[in-house]
């Protein structure tokens, strides 16, 4: 989402993405059209998930494209082949099969005869990518400072300065100080001196410091105050500051294990150490901005359109086409009434490029939107598995 900056939004989502193992960085070039004697595309192409839910993940994907917005579909890899125009075909086609075929072979056989099937070009072609899950939290929260409720979300300082290219240097966000450009203060500056202390930038408190901390890794989220109306937030800006993972942090200072490091872990050791969360969150310089969003029917990727659980993706958007329909192909964890994963599923189902994130870089890394809450933030913390991804054109 680097709109709503997650999204990035993905299990950076949690602080954890770059902590796990990554696939071996491979040879780019542009996508490339694929035979579908391709192993994981020469099975038949079920949809796992409700057909309800892709119908409109794809008519939110259609309106953006319909209106034009600056920044879109013509970004990206493929050249030509994935212009804004012939990914609004390839969308139109698909809606077009999927409304007149009940029938999952015979949809099978007609995806097939219509449209080609992409992958991100590679030395090495039977490397993978790394899925990983992200959500939006569900929080507690009042609109002034009240008793446990001190740990303030603030808006955009007018003082933050989103600096243009040179040319040379990437886009840089700083601030002025007697006359001279210097970064924008760090998480340090800001949550443990004070830095932005009593400027009226405080939009909304909370109530506890690792959920504020999860809510800046995750981009947006709701917020329910005392009337119990849910506000919905979103990112407005980052201090332009690293994004570094807790996670990695937690391993290599000898507090957790490589090996079962996971979300509920690093949740768990905060909640024990409270007089170490501080450091811990120091850690990771990057500082997110918020602002309250109109009320919508979910959390906003940065393609500015509502997401849809299971179906929205984040990627790389300099290496993947914003709005085009993928095919999806790995695991996802199987939860029981109290939260906890009882086995794994697969995942086989179209997806749409709705969003990025800071830490979403790179081929090997795709982030799927599980939805909002506690079950929704439950499953995506479980998320770092191998997969396969698949970009479709119509002919």
């Amino acid at each position: 989402m680097l709109k709503l900056s997650t999204l990035i939004v993905g299990l950076l989502l949690l602080g954890l993405g770059s902590c796990f193992p990554m696939p071996s960085k491979p040879g780019l070039s542009a996508l490339e059209p694929i035979s579908f004697r391709e192993r994981e595309i020469s099975k038949p192409l079920v949809d796992d998930s409700l057909r309800e839910s892709l119908f409109i993940s794809l008519e939110r994907t259609l309106n953006y494209l319909r209106q034009g917005k600056p920044g879109g579909a013509d970004v990206g890899p493929g050249g030509g082949k994935f212009s804004r125009e012939n990914i609004f075909r390839t969308l139109l086609r698909f809606r077009e099969l999927l409304a007149a075929s009940d029938d999952d072979a015979v949809l099978d056989r007609k995806i097939r005869e219509n449209f080609h099937f992409y992958e991100l070009g590679r030395e090495d072609s039977i490397n993978p990518i790394l899925l990983t899950g992200y959500y939006e939290p569900v929080l507690e929260g009042r609109p002034e400072p009240e008793g446990e409720y001190r740990y303030p979300l603030y808006r955009r300082p007018n003082d933050l300065l989103d600096l243009p290219l040179d040319g040379f240097s990437p886009r840089r966000v700083a601030r002025m100080e007697n006359g001279r450009e210097v970064p924008y203060y760090s998480r340090r500056e800001i949550d443990a001196e004070g830095a932005l202390h009593g400027k009226g930038l405080e939009i909304i408190w909370l109530k506890d410091p690792w959920e504020r901390f999860v809510l800046h890794i995750q981009g947006s989220g709701q917020v329910r105050l005392p009337d119990r109306k849910a506000v919905r937030v979103g990112y407005a800006g980052s201090n332009g500051r690293p994004y570094r993972s807790i996670g990695r942090y937690l391993i290599d200072q000898g507090f957790l294990a490589d090996k079962d490091i996971s979300m509920e872990k690093i949740r768990d050791f905060i909640q024990r150490n409270p007089g170490l969360a501080q450091e811990v969150f120091n850690y990771n310089e990057r500082y997110i901005f918020f602002r309250i969003l109109p009320d919508s029917e979910g959390p906003l990727g940065a393609l500015g359109v509502p997401l849809t659980p299971g179906r929205s993706i984040a990627t790389d958007l300099t290496l993947f086409p914003p709005g085009a329909l993928a095919y999806l192909v790995s695991r996802e964890p199987d939860l029981d009434e109290s939260g906890r994963v009882v086995s794994w599923k697969p995942i086989r189902r179209f997806v749409l490029n709705q969003d990025t994130g800071s830490a979403i870089k790179g081929p090997g890394r795709v982030d799927l939107f599980f939805g909002s809450g506690e079950r929704a933030g439950a499953a995506a913390g479980e998320m770092r598995e191998e997969g396969k991804i698949y970009f479709l054109l119509a002919k």
